[in-house]
């Protein structure tokens, strides 16, 4: 079985090597993938194909834009529409998420400034690209991005609210694309960002990649009798439910997210008693924590089958945080460390 120790923010993206040097004195070691993982890399970053629709402008593109409401527990959900005129060619994308995408289905030259988190290793997947294009604003810092005079910045849920505020004031064209919590969510974010950027063609040749990659990805599994029950435990005790991408990590690679099964909708703190009641198989913690040890070392949770079995497993936060298309890069890895030697 891999052990997965010490501080990390990121394995090499771009060489995607077996061992990577994390710092005091100890290495990462990156588990045999389902997929190779620096080609499925490469297939997600960048895209070109021709669209099966001509492109006509003005346009008016509807989207339906969901965001979670933690007061009420549920989403809420409208449909959203944005009139264009033109296709916008000075882009400027506000969150990870969208700037992965725009990354690979966006001619980059229209791509204007980067969040300061899409430059960031520790939360994004073209984190060295983006560092070396030098156009990075901070994640509050309208006036560079008013000053550039996008044709149009698409922002999310999470965007600062007085970023989103002073934008407006200054008559910047702006589209918020709510938040995205499932592979499903992500393929109609590709769909509409498609669309009001003019590279449907692009798009539909991403969704095509994804849909191979998937069920090659799936094709590749073990079929265990019964699926394995994985329970994500991050910084805190929080757990994540059924809207969240490990969820969507777990249904890509045939296994169950506990969390879900036992009813979260989104995140929820959960004490070691509930965690050793519902004693899942394997607990998924993020690389960069110390849980795996305090998990390990907890008198309650030595009964748990998790802990008895050495199942406590450590993933790059990173993977678990993914928003894009890349979702499918985290669980193959995914896959890779819960299905030890079976590739």
């Amino acid at each position: 079985m891999v052990k997965f120790t010490a501080f990390t923010t990121i394995f090499l993206l771009f060489g995607l090597s077996s061992v990577a040097v994390m710092g005091a004195g100890s290495e990462w070691v990156m588990p045999p993938t389902p997929l190779p993982m620096e080609q499925l890399f490469k297939d997600l970053s960048l895209v070109r194909g021709d669209s099966k629709v001509e492109e006509k402008w003005p346009r008016q593109v509807s989207f339906l834009h969901r965001v979670y409401d933690y007061r009420s527990d549920n989403f809420q959900i409208e449909t959203r529409t944005v009139d264009l005129v033109r296709a916008p060619f000075r882009i400027i994308p506000h969150s990870v998420g969208v700037s992965e995408i725009l990354w690979a289905i966006c001619p980059r030259q229209r791509l204007l400034m980067f969040n300061e988190v899409a430059a960031d290793s520790r939360f994004s997947m073209i984190a060295d690209e983006v560092a070396k294009s030098g156009r990075i604003f901070s994640y509050k810092e309208s006036e560079l991005v008013i000053a550039a005079q996008p044709d149009l910045v698409f922002t999310v849920a999470f965007s600062d609210a007085i970023f989103k505020q002073r934008l407006h004031r200054a008559g910047i064209p702006t589209f918020d694309l709510g938040s995205q919590d499932s592979l499903n969510s992500v393929i109609e974010e590709i769909k509409v960002l498609g669309q009001i950027i003019g590279e449907r063609g692009n798009a539909e040749a991403l969704l095509y990649i994804i849909a191979k990659k998937r069920a090659l990805l799936q094709a590749t599994l073990p079929k265990p009798k019964r699926p394995l029950r994985l329970l994500y435990y991050d910084l805190g005790g929080y757990i994540p439910g059924v809207a969240s991408n490990f969820t969507s990590l777990c249904e890509l690679i045939g296994a169950v997210n506990v969390g879900a099964e036992q009813g979260i909708k989104s995140w929820k703190q959960v004490d070691h008693e509930t965690l050793l009641k519902w004693d899942p198989g394997i607990i998924i913690v993020p690389l960069e924590s110390d849980l795996e040890q305090s998990l390990v070392v907890d008198p309650l949770l030595r009964h748990s089958r998790a802990v008895k079995d050495d199942r406590i497993l450590a993933i790059p936060g990173l993977y678990l945080r993914i928003n894009s298309q890349f979702l499918l890069l985290g669980a193959n890895l995914l896959a890779g460390i819960v299905y030890p030697n079976e590739f």
